[in-house]
């Protein structure tokens, strides 16, 4: 299990420092913001402070705002796989070895007919961009799914793509309906990364672990389950990482 953080760049000889100690992987979370990819100067500004960093393996979070690659209207699918192509190209940049998306299914809406297109529909695409990127690894995480089925049956079809995987969010799962056994269990098959962070059981507070409810002993017997799998410690602040970090070492122990 390799534990990866989101760097800030206004205080990067921290993160580097704390990188280095304990052989931290970084998750770039700047560029999923629309202000920053409709900023030419800004983005490629971004871009090569982090070129300067010579990383290589790290992770990047994908856009997520609006994205909805098989909707109906042409132009919104368009535009959304444009907006995920440009997280990818910009992963290859940063030598980067995997990108995470959202599931962005739409819970709402409970027909069959939907949850049928959106199989069908999101297996074809990412299996498109699977190919126009066959350096990367695509990972889907689960948003605010009710339960892990859709996300399960996903991947399942793209079972036999090496580069495909699930990015398990915990929290997301643990203000679910659906207890965290589900979760794990139905996507250990194919689970490549996860997102930690603590809450309430009520809202994605993104809290250092220990300072929520979440069972961090449990969570971290199920991690141990799973082959070769990279874990994002998903909080901003620095003392919160190494809160949590110090969390791990007794949990682990």
């Amino acid at each position: 299990m390799k534990l990866y953080v989101i760097p800030h760049l206004e205080e990067i000889d921290k993160w580097i420092s704390l990188s280095k100690e304990h052989n931290l992987g970084f998750e770039y979370n700047e560029f999923f913001n629309p202000n920053v990819l409709d900023n030419e100067h800004l983005l490629n500004e971004l871009i090569t402070k982090y070129q300067d960093l010579n990383r290589n393996a790290d992770t990047l979070h994908g856009v997520f705002f609006d994205i909805n690659l098989v909707s109906n209207d042409q132009k919104i699918k368009e535009v959304s796989l444009e907006r995920v192509i440009s997280s990818l190209k910009i992963a290859e940049k940063l030598k980067c070895k995997a990108v995470v998306f959202h599931t962005n299914y739409q819970t709402w809406i409970k027909s069959e007919s939907y949850k049928n297109m959106w199989i069908k529909e999101s297996v074809k695409v990412y299996k498109k961009l699977l190919d126009m990127f066959p350096n990367l690894d695509i990972y889907v995480e689960n948003m605010f799914d009710d339960d892990p089925m859709m996300l399960s049956y996903l991947a399942e079809k793209l079972k036999d793509e090496k580069h495909f995987g699930v990015c398990l969010d915990v929290a997301h799962a643990f203000i679910s309906n659906t207890d965290l056994d589900i979760w794990f269990n139905e996507l250990k098959p194919y689970i490549k990364h996860i997102h930690l962070n603590d809450n309430d059981k009520n809202a994605d507070l993104h809290l250092a672990l220990g300072e929520g409810c979440l069972n961090i002993e449990y969570v971290f017997e199920m991690i141990n389950k799973l082959d070769d799998v990279t874990v994002l410690l998903e909080m901003n602040k620095y003392e919160d990482v190494v809160k949590s970090l110090n969390v791990i070492k007794k949990v682990q122990l």
